[in-house]
């Protein structure tokens, strides 16, 4: 439980981490001066001890790959493998940049998304608030103008039980306050669990238009990483082996695996993405066009900017179908309220006629 609340750095501390140190090195600081700026830098914050740590391992005779990769799972292990690439041939600063570049259009392109479900998000806790006041509010009033007896035909079923859950609400409003910050609690804690998000994920894969979001959105990352390891220079094999490696998503690791073994193999590479869910024909043309030109990383570069165009409009098009349906879904639960009320006043009407 402990390790949900350590304060450890984030993708994006990780990002500018890299984008300075790159900066520095490129400016002629040495690196362990770079470290040393950069750790005063953070101050108290959650990249201040690992920098502290790396600092001490850089004193001890450590590489800066061999430093970051004492830290734990802080940094990614394709980020690991580049950095060492890197300082073996001199392009340190290059390969940073080129690492800060594919991790800043990848959290760009994640951000969007997150913003983008932000007014949906506003929609439905409106309308929980709407009905939660329907309930607690006006619900019980129609106390009043019930027959001290149910009706025969159960017309008033309904409301009574409406009335009975709004009274026992109101009389423990403390024990159902704990109840559900307790649930709100372990959904967050949940929800921080890399196997949960993977598992949440993968369901929503199966959803008509957010699926597709979903999907076009993993591929442009996967292909964005891909043509990063590929451009410093690793064999194909291992970009994929890396990139299977980091991946969040169970479908693309599994994908990646195939390719790999089929590359090993001597067979096809494409053929596990002729047969994927979900992947269009241009990617394995890509693919098949980088290497019959020996351009991998160049047709994969391409591949990342199409998906993630792909990406951006089918953002556009979730939103466009997603706000009417979250309209009509309010619509539905207030409606359902407003018609079980107006049916008790109707009940109670008919016994006066």
């Amino acid at each position: 439980m402990a390790s949900l609340f350590a304060q450890t750095p984030t993708p994006d501390d990780i990002t500018l981490f890299t984008q300075e140190l790159s900066w520095m090195i490129g400016a002629g600081v040495p690196l362990g001066r770079a470290i040393d700026l950069l750790g005063q830098e953070a101050g108290q914050g959650r990249l201040q001890p690992v920098l502290l740590a790396v600092r001490g391992e850089l004193r001890a005779g450590a590489s800066l790959a061999d430093a970051l990769t004492r830290q734990g799972a802080v940094f990614p292990e394709a980020y690991l493998r580049l950095v060492a690439l890197a300082e073996g041939t001199g392009t340190l600063p290059l390969v940073l940049q080129r690492l800060h570049a594919g991790r800043s259009q990848a959290q760009a392109l994640r951000r969007k998304i997150g913003s983008a479900l932000v007014y949906p998000a506003f929609l439905l806790l409106v309308a929980l608030a709407a009905m939660a006041m329907i309930a607690l509010a006006v619900v019980p009033q129609m106390r009043s103008v019930l027959p001290a007896e149910p009706r025969a035909d159960g017309a008033d079923a309904a409301i009574r039980r409406l009335i009975g859950l709004s009274d026992w609400l109101t009389g423990h409003a403390v024990l159902a306050g704990v109840v559900l910050a307790l649930l709100l609690a372990g959904l967050a804690l949940a929800l921080r669990l890399p196997r949960v998000q993977a598992a949440l994920i993968a369901g929503a894969t199966y959803l008509p238009v957010v699926g597709n979001l979903i999907l076009t959105a993993r591929l442009a990352e996967m292909t964005r990483s891909l043509a990063m390891l590929t451009e410093a220079g690793l064999p194909l094999a291992e970009a994929l082996r890396l990139t299977r490696r980091s991946t969040a998503s169970g479908d693309l690791a599994r994908l990646l695996e195939g390719m790999e073994n089929a590359l090993r193999a001597g067979q096809d590479v494409t053929q596990p993405l002729r047969t994927a869910r979900g992947v269009p024909p241009l990617l394995s043309s890509l693919i098949r066009v980088g290497q019959e030109t020996g351009n991998m990383a160049r047709s994969l570069t391409q591949a990342a900017q199409v998906f993630e165009e792909k990406t951006r409009l089918a953002l556009d098009r979730a939103l466009v179908l997603l706000e009417p349906l979250i309209i009509l879904t309010i619509s539905v639960g207030v409606g359902g309220l407003i018609y079980t009320v107006i049916g008790a006043l109707m009940s109670v009407n008919d016994l006066f006629v």
